[in-house]
């Protein structure tokens, strides 16, 4: 493959995310075989006012506009292979875009159709932690022994725990928990509190799954998540009120899953320590490799 800038559009037209888009993200999302979480409506959707998300199609692959990350900086395409090279070839006919959540296997097409035309950094702060779910449950061996340790530490603390499966009519009751641990435990919250807070006002709009989780008749937790497919469920947003619980709480969620999820996406680490610490802990099967990469 070269480039070929004669066959691409002259402008680019983006727009804000809606549910206009969410049969042909996911039709376009599927078809192309992606399984990385960013690219869900579920996700685009909820994080796309934090993010500076906007969407622009090509047939069959979309574009994503990451203002967060800067003036020309992109998610790198999803979709086909034409419609991704239309895309990419219409951007560096007015601009040097930087595309982020590059993987192994689009590095290899950027280097391919476009050689010598884009650098490449490691992100190791976006790498998406996954786990085997019947691992996670089981926690067998020595190596789990710190794993085991801090689920039952969390169990002890309750005399009680039960939980129940996300609705329409108790979505409500997880709303009320995301504010509050905004307000006790975060200071306010970060970025992902209006994330998940739109994710909740729109939880079956949005094809979302999760679990309300009580202590001792409390509601003191929630996750809630989408399917990436039918055997990968991505942790889109997980808040627990009690201290050392979240390790017990996974462990809920993971045993209540469906039979046919083998895996869980938790996402990536941001780059902040105590988080990254908790989830290389829980011992994820894979981290997936990303990549930024910069036009020259």
């Amino acid at each position: 493959m070269t480039f070929d800038a004669s066959k691409a559009p002259d402008t680019l037209s983006f727009s804000p995310i809606s549910f206009s888009h969410k049969d042909d993200i996911e039709t376009v999302r599927a078809a192309s075989g992606s399984t990385l979480y960013v690219y869900t409506f579920a996700s685009l959707f909820s994080w796309q006012e934090s993010e500076g998300y906007g969407i622009c199609f090509s047939g069959d692959a979309f574009l994503i506009k990451y203002g967060a990350r800067g003036e020309n900086a992109y998610l790198f395409p999803c979709g086909a292979e034409d419609g991704k090279k239309r895309l990419i070839d219409a951007l560096l006919k007015r601009e040097t875009p930087t595309f982020y959540y590059i993987g192994d296997g689009d590095k290899e097409f950027l280097e391919n159709a476009y050689p010598g035309r884009f650098c490449f950094e490691e992100c190791r702060d976006d790498f998406p932690y996954l786990y085997d779910k019947d691992s996670q449950i089981a926690l067998a061996g020595k190596e789990n022994k710190g794993l085991r340790h801090k689920v039952n530490l969390g169990r002890s603390i309750a005399n009680e725990w039960s939980y129940e499966l996300m609705t329409e009519e108790n979505v409500g009751q997880a709303l009320l928990i995301n504010r509050k641990w905004a307000e006790v435990l975060s200071g306010g919250g970060p970025a992902d509190i209006a994330a998940a807070e739109t994710a909740l006002n729109n939880f079956s709009a949005l094809d979302m799954w999760g679990m309300l989780f009580k202590a001792d008749g409390e509601d003191i937790a929630y996750a809630a998540g989408c399917f990436i497919t039918p055997e990968i469920f991505d942790i889109c947003f997980c808040k627990v009120l009690y201290k050392q619980c979240d390790c017990f709480i996974k462990w809920m969620l993971y045993r209540a899953l469906p039979a046919e999820v083998k895996t869980v996406d938790s996402e990536e680490d941001m780059g902040l320590a105590g988080l990254r610490t908790h989830k290389l802990l829980r011992r994820p099967k894979e981290l997936v490799r990303v990549w930024k990469g910069s036009a020259r």
